[in-house]
């Protein structure tokens, strides 16, 4: 009876696994039918197009373009490199480039900034984060990919390019003539205090330097400054290396706990990055800023510290760009840079808002996550990392925009400070300054009423303050001139000065 019920037991095991093999064996066969039929078709096209097209085509030229066309309908970051764009993409992760200073993305397809890179060319004439860029020099840019713009935006040192931007609150686009440099990247760009005991700390990009240049910095707040609480600041933070988004989160992350999970539909892209620092300075009270151009490791950092009540994350939804590229080599020196996962939080989110394009039509459906602390905070997952306190932006109606894009407080900064030699820190903005700046105006022929003018006089301030620091005190004059008007920072110190710890930071942000 025992050998019967074994028998029956194998060839029950025999039946299923020909059940199964028959299924998946139909399953993977009806695909290579389909791919060979769809080839078959390209085949035919492709010798159509070279026997009658009106003019001699370039086989390797039409080859390309498909493979491209082909590429473009999966998401922005996969594409075809060819070897010269490969150096193309270390580019960011090494010490210095040339360009005006902008990282771009694709929303709705149209090439858009994540934002300008602090101290550039694009930053300093007042390119903002989420431009959409229409034209370059006289070209049209619809249509275009990522590495097309970046051909068009690079160039030698000292030369000039046309960029026409389209900006939300302007009803005509922008035109900025920009100058090229060698872009330099500094990971912490500043640091400093905000009051006796609270820190601030802007962590630019995620090069190389960025854990050790953040860690540096942490200790001289702590230790030399004697801050006790801390205000984060990764807003228009375009992201970087993979590996330094989980060193820079490990300064903050308790030892061992998983800071970021990559996953595809390959098993072998199933990955797990956990802290491996233990925490120096505690569990002290915390907020971090983010914007719409916070993105990639930036996503990484942000949503390890959301998901585990290490801190308050304030601000405005971050870009989603959460996606692994590996590069797989081609011949002649090129290389295909395919998405081959998604990035995921500890509690689970996918870090990745899908393209609207994506051929691959999956849908992401909103759910419910929850912190990993003892709060068990609801948390939203459909891409990108929402702030606990949302506080975006005020936008700039249509004469902030012109002013700024004109370049009109650079050039009163650059006259006034070079009639001005006495200048101090702590200057104050006088009518007369106010009427220089008008006089620019006119002559660049902005149109704007007294009215008009009267209505913005303390955005008009703000700017002249802050160029005027620049000037003379550099990247830190500006912070300082900058920083006490800005709302989110403002925000921090508020719920910081109020809160001893973590626990009275979500307290206040419930509230």
């Amino acid at each position: 009876m025992k050998f019967l019920k074994n028998n029956l037991a194998v060839v029950s095991i025999i039946l299923v696994v020909a059940v199964v093999g028959g299924v998946f064996g139909a399953k993977l066969w009806a695909q290579r039918t389909n791919l060979l039929e769809s080839l078959q078709l390209f085949n035919t096209i492709l010798n159509i197009v070279q026997q009658n097209y009106v003019k001699d085509v370039d086989n390797k030229e039409l080859i390309k373009s498909a493979v491209e066309g082909m590429l473009e309908s999966l998401d922005p970051y996969t594409q075809y490199l060819e070897s010269d764009e490969f150096s193309d993409l270390r580019i960011k992760t090494e010490a210095e480039f040339g360009g005006i200073g902008i990282q771009i993305g694709l929303r709705d397809n149209i090439l858009t900034v994540i934002s300008p890179i602090e101290g550039t060319p694009a930053y300093r004439i007042g390119m903002r984060s989420g431009d959409r860029i229409v034209k370059i020099e006289t070209e049209s840019t619809e249509g275009f990919n990522l590495d097309d713009a970046v051909k068009r935006l690079r160039g030698q040192p000292g030369t000039k390019v046309e960029v026409d931007v389209t900006r939300e609150g302007a009803s005509e686009p922008l035109h900025f003539t920009i100058v090229r440099e060698i872009i330099k990247i500094k990971a912490v760009p500043y640091a400093g205090t905000l009051n006796d005991n609270i820190g601030y700390v802007r962590l630019a990009d995620f090069s190389r330097v960025a854990a050790n240049e953040l860690s540096t910095v942490l200790d001289s707040l702590f230790e030399i400054e004697g801050v006790k609480k801390l205000v984060f600041d990764l807003r228009f933070n375009s992201g970087g290396l993979l590996y330094e988004g989980v060193e820079v989160s490990s300064l903050f992350i308790p030892k061992g706990d998983t800071v970021v999970i990559t996953k595809g539909r390959n098993p072998m892209t199933y990955q797990g990055f956990t802290s491996d620092q233990e925490q120096e300075y505690g569990n002290f009270p915390l907020v971090v800023l983010v914007d719409r151009g916070s993105a990639s490791a930036a996503e990484i950092v942000a949503g390890a510290i959301q998901d585990w009540e290490r801190g308050l994350i304030v601000g405005d939804t971050t870009f989603g760009k959460g996606s692994v590229q590996t590069l797989y080599p081609l011949p002649d020196n090129a290389a295909l840079k395919l998405t081959s996962a998604y990035w995921y939080t500890p509690s689970g989110r996918c870090i990745n808002r899908p393209n609207k394009k994506d051929t691959t039509k999956e849908q992401l459906t909103l759910e419910i996550f929850h912190t990993l602390g003892k709060a068990k905070r609801e948390l939203h997952g459909n891409g990108a990392i929402t702030p606990d306190i949302y506080l975006p932006y005020d936008r700039l109606n249509d004469l902030e925009s012109k002013l700024l894009t004109k370049a009109i407080f650079f050039e009163f900064a650059n006259k006034y400070v070079a009639k001005n030699k006495d200048i101090e820190r702590g200057f104050k903005v006088t009518p007369m300054m106010r009427e220089e700046v008008k006089a620019i105006a006119n002559l660049k022929e902005i149109k704007f009423t007294s009215a008009q003018f009267d209505s913005i006089i303390e955005f008009v301030d703000r700017e002249i303050e802050r160029e005027i620091a620049l000037k003379l005190w550099g990247i830190n004059g500006e912070y300082e001139a900058r920083l006490k008007y800005d709302p989110q920072v403002q925000k921090a110190i508020e719920l910081l000065t109020k809160a001893k710890s973590n626990d009275e930071l979500f307290r206040l942000a419930r509230k």
